[in-house]
């Protein structure tokens, strides 16, 4: 079996809903590890969007989120809390690319932010997907689908 593009490359995935989630499937799908990491006091909305097996609902049940996020590992962290901030970061050192799609200024607030990342990691690349931008008048809306 050859080798897929991507193999030895770790993801460090903070993102949710669907743009983030959809770049990070491309990814696992190129051979990347994909750590994504989740709280669970705000799931990703599409653990509760159908389709459901017998029409059960349940967070780990949703057709739609298991679509987006096959072949990844998965993280659950409060990252309100610091010692979960200490740990995201300690996959991010051992990570190669960073992926987040919140609203512009999330990832600072959380001590997650490119700067404090470069500064553990010079050579993290880091793909934000905000539906706005990080910068500018706007960055502070969160979209979702086409906007």
């Amino acid at each position: 079996m050859s080798r897929r593009p991507l193999e030895g490359i770790r993801v460090a995935d903070f993102s949710w809903v669907w743009a983030g989630p959809f770049c990070t499937l491309q990814l696992a799908h190129l051979g990347a590890e994909v750590i994504r990491i989740e709280t669970a006091t705000r799931p990703c909305i599409t653990r509760v969007i159908p389709p459901w097996p017998n029409g059960q609902p349940g967070v780990n049940r949703s057709g739609y989120f298991n679509q987006y996020n096959q072949g990844k590992r998965s993280l659950t962290l409060n990252l309100k809390q610091l010692q979960a901030v200490e740990i995201a970061k300690q996959v991010v050192a051992k990570s190669d690319i960073v992926v987040e799609n919140f609203a512009g200024g999330v990832m600072d607030r959380m001590g997650l932010g490119y700067e404090t990342l470069k500064q553990m990691k010079p050579d993290i690349v880091m793909i934000s997907l905000s539906g706005y931008g990080s910068t500018g008048p706007e960055k502070e809306h969160i979209s979702y689908g086409p906007a």
